[in-house]
């Protein structure tokens, strides 16, 4: 799980006041006092000071108050114990899926060696067949040659063409014929060349048409997704409050949530398939023009390289680029290995955390303590809602951060404000976690705009069965 410095403490609880029936108890019968009549009146006693020796005692927490502070702790501790066992869960499963992906991935590598070096030498021995019957046809010939061989050296001209009718048919062949056949044939290709090539320039751009379309209802999906994650978590929100007041209207608040995921889960189905028919038009679109690769460029990797690729930069690639990347898994598998780091991770798609404060802090600690600032884009496109919430936490913020500006000359200190505390004072920042530092973008989006790639690097992550 990702760890927040500097970020905001929420109190455990507040005990609650005392009923008022605790108190009419409490006034009825308080220590020291003692049931007086006032002199020359009948009708019932008051309360007085027994003697001034015994000053009144504040009263104490009720039986009630008690008991619920013990089922608060006991529900709190099993709900903890939950937690723990469920994480503890998840762990283990991740870490059997990484080993099962990694066997398989080493099965799946020592076949294909197998398959290509049975491949390669029956090549290799269908050619040094081959090589053999041409040198022995050679050492025939010039035997035939050398001893004049005339019989011998039509036999061996026969295994080209081994009919005499065609050899005679190849002997008496008029040659202006075939020369003006190849005249009419090149003629016809060439008209049938620029015919094609009028078709294809006119279904690229049909195509290129439908991609741009396309790409805009794919746009329309996410911003779509966006706004049903956004009144999902407001529901969450409202019913953590109503059950916070005991309101009573916690069966509304769940139904509206059940109604905000069951929205979230048909518009995430629809922005999928948008996604899909917008890369099969794109994959089209190439093949017509036969220009640009399968895959963004960038860099690939597989899950188990994600490690050495995005923390250890092992080969210097992410600091000779010099862009940050933008991590490409349809999968999510990286999304959940980053989670599982010691990083400042920030769902897009969660309001709070994209609250300007909350950035501030996270940019901060991951600047401090020298780890990375991941930002899960999910699959949605919220790239450029990132940017603006940098640029609330501070104008420029979003172009210093992508240029590596904020880095230098020490400019990350204007993040800094009086109520941080001694924490993250300006000497408590130290070169060598600065360098420690990194900016990860994960996104499950197959293909993210064009301007992303261009402002950050795609590391590209590659299942080992093949399949994305």
């Amino acid at each position: 799980m990702s760890s927040k410095k500097g970020g905001s403490k929420v109190a455990s609880g507040k005990r609650r006041p005392p009923t008022a029936g605790a108190q009419r108890r409490a006034t009825a019968a308080r220590p020291g006092e003692s049931l007086q009549q006032l002199p020359g009146k009948t009708g019932p006693r008051v309360l007085g000071p027994a003697s001034p020796e015994c000053p009144e005692a504040p009263a104490g927490p009720t039986a009630e108050d008690q008991a619920a502070t013990v089922i608060q702790c006991a529900f709190r501790r099993l709900r903890a114990r939950a937690e723990l066992a469920r994480r503890r869960a998840e762990r283990q499963e991740y870490l059997e899926q990484m080993e099962r992906l990694q066997r398989e991935a080493f099965l799946t590598l020592v076949r294909r060696e197998r398959e290509a070096a049975r491949r390669q030498r029956e090549e290799e021995a269908k050619a040094e067949q081959r090589r053999q019957e041409e040198r022995q046809r050679q050492a025939r010939l010039l035997d035939a040659a050398f001893d004049g061989n005339l019989g011998e050296i039509t036999a061996i001209l026969r295994e080209v063409a081994s009919l005499d009718a065609v050899a005679g048919t190849l002997r008496s062949w008029d040659l202006s014929l075939t020369e003006a056949m190849l005249r009419n044939m090149e003629a016809e290709q060439q008209r049938r060349a620029q015919e094609a090539e009028r078709h294809r320039e006119a279904e690229a751009q049909r195509m290129n048409l439908k991609v741009q379309q396309l790409a805009k209802e794919q746009q329309q999906r996410h911003k779509e997704l966006q706004q049903a994650y956004c009144e999902l978590n407001r529901r969450i929100t409202e019913h953590d409050k109503c059950e916070q007041r005991r309101a009573g209207l916690a069966e509304l608040t769940l139904q509206a949530i059940k109604d905000a995921e069951a929205q979230v889960d048909r518009l995430r189905q629809e922005a999928q398939k948008a996604e899909e028919t917008l890369a099969l038009a794109r994959l089209e679109l190439r093949e017509q023009t036969q220009q640009g690769e399968e895959e963004p460029p960038g860099l690939a990797c597989q899950v188990a390289e994600l490690h050495d690729v995005l923390m250890r930069d092992v080969g210097g690639r992410l600091r000779a680029d010099g862009r940050w990347p933008l991590i490409i898994d349809p999968s999510g598998q990286a999304a959940t290995f980053l989670r599982y780091q010691d990083t400042n991770y920030l769902d897009t798609l969660n309001p709070d955390h994209l609250q300007p404060e909350r950035v501030r802090l996270a940019l901060l600690g991951a600047l401090r303590y020298g780890k990375p600032l991941v930002f899960d884009l999910r699959e949605v496109d919220l790239f450029p809602v990132v940017q603006q919430q940098l640029e609330a936490v501070q104008p420029d913020l979003a172009q210093e951060l992508l240029s590596r500006r904020l880095l230098q000359e020490d400019r990350y200190l204007s993040l800094l404000r009086p109520e941080d505390g001694l924490e993250y004072g300006p000497t408590q920042f130290q070169e060598a976690r600065l360098e420690q530092f990194r900016l990860f973008f994960v996104t499950k989006v197959r293909w993210p705009p064009a301007e992303q790639l261009q402002v950050l690097l795609p590391v590209r992550v590659q299942l080992p069965s093949g399949g994305q």
